[in-house]
């Protein structure tokens, strides 16, 4: 840190003047820690899953701006998905990724000769730290940069760490007066240009204060350094709390058709932690000397991005939608679709321990829906879910009782608990900005059951299907459904 003091006084200050920017929505929702790649006149993209199932969901897209799913290329694993790095090799494309291994930081990797797959199993590459970032030099060497200004050699076929990690940088030298979560050297992504490897990387913590996360670049003649910083640093940063997206950073440059150049990262929409980290992209030029900094102005022709990926769900094929994942565990045996219904065995004693299956919203506010009939020993239905003991809902049973499924909410007020004849019934829940609402439909109409909750304070939500207990449960259709918004 000593060396990290001496470099703040002596670099001059006009650097850190930079003003805010202008980063646009490029997939709505809880789509953190983005890993983009360009392979010719195709991009494709993924995001940290974490410990949902199957995880590492890639995007394609032939103009960055209108992405379509393709598929996960991990469909079981036991610990949590850190940031990702996608790359192609010779061929041969590969996801490094990091999680957590016996209480300690590990990472590994799969491959596949075909972007659609089938992809390998995760084999594990023997080296601690997170967020991997995959380079090779002139002479076909491969090398994993890591964090905390780490790097490790790979083997010839990308599948083994060899050696030690060792440092190679420092980071940015924060100024000691800005409120961050931490220093936080994360996220090195590596870019070859003009004879310089340009090594943009993370700092100042993800969910500290709106202000603190960033996006620092640094570059060398080699892979390894030595690095020189950038005198745009920070790049791209959060410079107030008022902007319209809060913590961006996270970045990785990609050249779009026709020359332009951006970064893609992530940022949380101002005032709406529970819908998490969203995508973004932001506009970049190269100067003079070689370095690339934010533009004052976006290109023209870069007004709207899309996804296409239908939340909703009929449930009239033979297999569940790239939509869907599991919390920690996906068990084929637990579930079968077939004649338009699907039919979902109970797991665990909650609706929080079910390992339910989830979808990620992509809007600030939506509308849920779902049919359910529920079998003898089964409490199933329709809640927002944020992890164990962190979800919000409605059940039924079989006796026709409906409950309030709730736990790490604060309750207020009387909880409508009805009883209805038989063992189906539709639920509708509204997350409007983040004020919730749950609803049971009778006859033609719905009917508001209370309390409403307000939930800016608890994490970010998904909404889920859940079966609990020994019975079983026949969903009939789920739909999703989005609805206006104002954001901050």
């Amino acid at each position: 840190m000593k060396r990290l003091a001496a470099l703040l006084i002596a670099w001059p200050l006009g650097s850190l003047a930079q003003g805010p920017s202008e980063a646009r929505l490029l997939l709505g929702g809880n789509h953190p820690d983005p890993s983009i790649l360009r392979d010719g006149e195709d991009y494709y993209l993924t995001h940290s899953s974490f410990e949902y199932q199957p995880g590492l969901l890639i995007w394609h897209s032939r103009d960055l701006r209108n992405w379509q799913p393709v598929t996960h290329a991990l469909r079981h694993f036991d610990t949590t998905v850190w940031a990702p790095e996608l790359i192609r090799h010779e061929g041969r494309y590969f996801v490094y990724f990091p999680g957590v291994q016996e209480g300690k930081f590990a990472n590994w990797v799969v491959w596949a000769d075909d972007i659609r797959g089938p992809w390998s199993e995760p084999k594990a590459l023997g080296v601690g730290k997170i967020d991997p970032g995959h380079v090779v030099d002139d002479k076909g060497r491969r090398y994993l940069h890591l964090s905390g200004g780490h790097v490790v050699d790979l083997s010839p076929d990308g599948l083994t760490a060899v050696g030690k990690p060792r440092e190679v940088h420092e980071g940015w030298p924060i100024p000691p007066d800005w409120a961050v979560e931490c220093f936080c050297l994360e996220s090195p992504k590596l870019t070859r240009r003009d004879g310089w490897y340009h090594l943009t990387a993370a700092q100042g913590g993800t969910f500290g204060p709106s202000t603190s996360h960033m996006m620092t670049s640094f570059r060398s003649r080699t892979p390894v350094g030595p690095w020189e910083m950038s005198p745009y640093n920070p790049v791209i940063r959060t410079w107030s709390r008022q902007e319209a997206w809060w913590s961006k950073g996270h970045g990785t440059l990609v050249e779009a058709p026709g020359g332009q150049w951006f970064a893609v990262l992530h940022g949380i929409r101002n005032g709406f932690r529970s819908a998490g980290r969203s995508t973004l992209i932001e506009p970049v030029e190269w100067t003079e000397d070689g370095w690339y900094r934010v533009v004052e102005a976006w290109p023209e022709g870069w007004e709207k991005f899309t996804a296409d990926l239908s939340l909703s769900d009929e449930f009239d094929g033979g297999e569940l939608g790239l939509q869907w994942q599991f919390f920690r565990k996906r068990d084929p045996a637990r579930f079968t679709l077939a004649d338009g219904v699907l039919k979902l065995r109970g797991f665990g004693e909650t609706a929080g321990k079910s390992h339910p299956l989830t979808v990620i919203p992509r809007d600030l506010a939506y509308e849920i829906e779902t049919e359910v009939e529920v079998g003898a020993g089964a409490k199933a239905g329709l809640m927002l879910f944020v992890g164990e003991r962190e979800f919000i809902g409605l059940s039924l049973d079989a006796e026709g009782r409906i409950r309030r499924e709730q736990e790490g909410y604060q309750r207020y007020g009387r909880t409508d608990e009805p009883r209805i004849e038989g063992s189906r019934a539709a639920f509708r829940i509204v997350n409007d900005q983040q004020d919730v609402r749950f609803y049971l439909r009778e006859g033609d109409g719905w009917r508001l059951l209370g309390p409403s909750m307000e939930i800016s304070q608890n994490g970010i939500v998904r909404p889920a299907l859940f079966a609990h207990g020994d019975g079983e449960a026949t969903f009939f259709h789920f739909r999703y459904r989005t609805l206006p918004a104002n954001p901050r």
